[in-house]
């Protein structure tokens, strides 16, 4: 689909789609994802002969869209967003009718962290070492990223509620954790925010956040993004592994864990057995409740 399609060129097209689907049978769902990595994901899931995935560039379309489709009555339409901070603000976007969303996780990354996925993953990829031993790594390094995406989250929040225009996909993590420490430098993170920024300082930026750590407490996977907790695992694993295992790690395994191949490897891993236990999929179910007899997941899930 064309990036520059309008909400309402997509949904005339997803009408036209539906309308010729209804000749050959009783009408398909139509659930529009916001990208590639998640039509991939949802085609492991989806009832294949009752729903159609339907890719659009963000959630922002996907909820014009279903505005659009609402007022026209079309039936059997729906969307599924990585709902972010949208959570924490408690959007009023999230009462979109036929918007599906985890209520506890902010985007799918997080939800595959959330489950065995990781485990799954390292002892896999990590054979000729202790099962128990590896297990023991995830947890750790699960948990260290992300205490440290969530220290990161603050300033995506902040920039998210205020509007800064800061450049929050720049951060490279290599550059801003210590990784003897495992500590994030907030100093260097604010300096690098608001280099280009003269509206607003470091310092600034620090004491914002600051009161936002007095307003939102960091035990919350809500405050972060779940492509960060995967980038910062990617640059923490190696240390996490010498301590775990007292040896370097392994030379064979260095673009293994990669971000971008460890996002692969953890969407591989993901079995519909750990979806189940997702908000998600109960809102899903009660979607497809209240729409019947539209279909959006394979019956065995």
């Amino acid at each position: 689909m064309p990036p520059e399609m309008t909400p309402h060129e997509i949904a005339n097209e997803i009408g036209v789609r539906q309308i010729h689907s209804r000749i050959y049978g009783e009408g398909e769902t139509f659930v529009m994802v916001e990208g590639k990595t998640d039509l991939v994901l949802w085609e492991e899931f989806r009832a294949k002969d009752d729903c159609t995935l339907y890719p659009t560039q963000g959630k922002d379309k996907i909820i014009a869209a279903l505005q659009v489709t609402r007022k026209r009555d079309m039936q059997g339409i729906t969307g599924i967003v990585d709902a972010d901070y949208w959570l924490i603000t408690d959007a009023d976007e999230l009462g979109t009718e036929n918007l599906l969303y985890d209520d506890r996780c902010p985007d799918m990354e997080s939800i595959l962290l959330c489950s065995p996925a990781l485990k799954k993953v390292l002892r896999n990829e990590l054979y000729h070492y202790d099962i128990d031993a590896i297990h023991e790594l995830a947890d750790r390094l699960r948990s260290e990223s992300l205490r440290l995406a969530i220290e990161y989250g603050y300033f995506r929040l902040l920039n998210h509620l205020n509007d800064y225009n800061l450049h929050c996909n720049s951060i490279c993590f290599t550059e801003v954790i210590d990784r003897d420490a495992l500590e994030l430098d907030r100093e260097f993170v604010a300096s690098k925010l608001t280099g280009d920024k003269p509206e607003i300082s470091g310092a600034d930026l620090l004491t914002q956040v600051d009161d936002l750590r007095e307003k939102y407490p960091p035990d919350n996977i809500q405050l972060c993004r779940g492509k960060d907790i995967i980038s910062i695992m990617a640059t923490i694993l190696p240390v996490l592994f010498q301590v775990q295992f007292g040896e370097d790690w392994p030379q064979d395994k260095k673009t293994v864990f990669q971000e971008s191949a460890l996002s692969i490897r953890l969407r591989s891993a993901y079995d519909s057995g750990y979806f189940k236990s997702t908000s998600l999929f109960s809102c899903i179910r009660s979607w497809e409740h209240s729409n019947n007899p539209y279909k959006i997941l394979k019956p065995e899930i």
